[in-house]
């Protein structure tokens, strides 16, 4: 991504409402994995995502610990790498998903019930070129942080495989009641 990556973040910025915060990835978005264990805890204290990848990374398992009762329960485990960030009020937590070379997919997990939102439904849902897009054949939904505890701002980029390529680039604030709202296209219209 290169060049690429900041010039997005500056558009973010700039693009979303004056009174929405939005921490910066480097500081909330933990990219794993990091090294045989990796401890995440949220900002209550109250969690703890344990990612464990053991043996050269050949077993790859997020784990989350309730700190009061000290008892682990699988989340999910992963074949690739992933990024997971803590929303503000510590309920709920993001896995993006590099399922494989072609793609990644976002969810947010409910930290106590591990009840999963799927973030492309809503998405899709919310505007009918991102169906299109999702089912490209590249396609990432990656996420850039919280902008409170029920929204999370993700950019959804890739290209259409089908000579000529076409890439694409679309942001959306995804408010976890089932809406998004897109803010950012960069998208390549399909040949005639």
């Amino acid at each position: 991504m290169g060049w690429r990556a900041p010039f997005l973040w500056a558009i973010l910025l700039l693009s979303l409402r004056p009174a929405a915060q939005v921490t910066p990835p480097d500081k909330s978005i933990v990219r794993l994995p990091q090294g045989a264990i990796t401890r995440i805890p949220s900002p209550d204290s109250r969690w703890v995502l344990v990612f464990e990848c053991p043996d050269s990374c050949n077993q790859r398992k997020l784990w989350i610990e309730d700190t009061n009762s000290h008892t682990p329960k699988l989340v999910r485990e992963y074949q690739r790498s992933l990024a997971v960030g803590w929303a503000p009020d510590s309920k709920r937590f993001f896995v993006e998903d590099d399922y494989d070379s072609t793609g990644s997919s976002t969810y947010v997990v409910d930290a106590a019930t591990l009840r999963i939102t799927d973030v492309n439904p809503i998405i899709a849902n919310s505007d009918e070129i991102a169906t299109k897009m999702l089912n490209a054949g590249h396609s990432y939904v990656r996420t850039k942080g919280w902008l409170n505890s029920h929204v999370l701002v993700v950019i959804l980029s890739g290209h259409f495989d089908e000579p000529p390529p076409r890439p694409f680039t679309c942001g959306y604030r995804v408010d976890l009641n089932g809406k998004a709202e897109k803010f950012l296209q960069r998208a390549v219209e399909e040949s005639q």
